[in-house]
């Protein structure tokens, strides 16, 4: 696994990291696999790749399918600032946190995005990988885990715990996909964060994990 380095500064405008990836050969033989097993092992993969304790000076994101590229991320304190002003005015409600989750995890991938070459990343995945940035369903639920405990460590959730990655799909009723979840404390009630239909910098879906798993995508996306 390759694992690079990116800052994101204080001027919000780093440098992007640079990774030589090739394409011939194997590869696409070797993404087909990735492609296949990620997305039917879901908190397998999350617990494997996603970063356990990250802090915005220090945290890891996955792309390339099944996290087979890893780059490590610092985030400054300007950035970080912004990315908890999408908490203002503080969240009264469960409903409104969640949206408030929302804006904060597109703000951290577009952040994320222009560090690491991931901005242009595309909605959904095809079946081999069109970039090395483009992201499948395990690189979106590992990342979006990620953002999740960075701000759970902030302090920044509190009507809502992070949950178990949700996965759906058993290939002879639609493909497998995976999402991350985040439970709601006073109800218990389940809602997935998949950031998986769309590109790099747009707000996730956030909606109930029964709805999820019954098949729902938005309108023109499948999985």
């Amino acid at each position: 696994m390759r694992v690079n380095k990116a800052v994101i500064g204080v001027s919000d405008q780093p440098a992007r990291a640079k990774t030589a990836h090739s394409f011939g050969g194997l590869v696409p033989v070797v993404a087909f696999m990735l492609f296949i097993s990620a997305c039917a092992r879901g908190q397998e993969f999350v617990d494997e790749y996603s970063d356990v304790k990250p802090t915005p000076a220090s945290f890891t994101i996955c792309y390339g399918y099944g996290c087979a590229s890893q780059s490590q991320v610092k985030m400054s304190p300007a950035g970080w600032q912004q990315v908890k002003d999408a908490f203002g005015p503080t969240p009264k409600s469960a409903v409104t946190e969640r949206a408030a989750i929302a804006r904060a995890i597109a703000l951290i991938e577009k952040k994320v995005g222009a560090a690491t070459g991931t901005d242009i990343d595309k909605a959904g995945a095809s079946l081999f990988a069109e970039n090395a940035f483009q992201q499948d369903c395990i690189d979106e639920t590992a990342n979006t885990t990620t953002y999740l405990r960075m701000l759970e460590r902030d302090n920044l959730l509190q009507f809502h715990t992070i949950g178990e990655a949700a996965w759906r799909g058993q290939f002879i009723d639609r493909w497998p996909h995976n999402t991350a979840v985040v439970v709601e404390k006073g109800s218990g009630s389940s809602y997935v964060v998949d950031s998986w239909f769309y590109a790099n910098g747009v707000a996730p879906e956030i909606l109930p994990l029964a709805k999820w798993k019954a098949g729902w995508s938005p309108p023109k996306v499948t999985s």
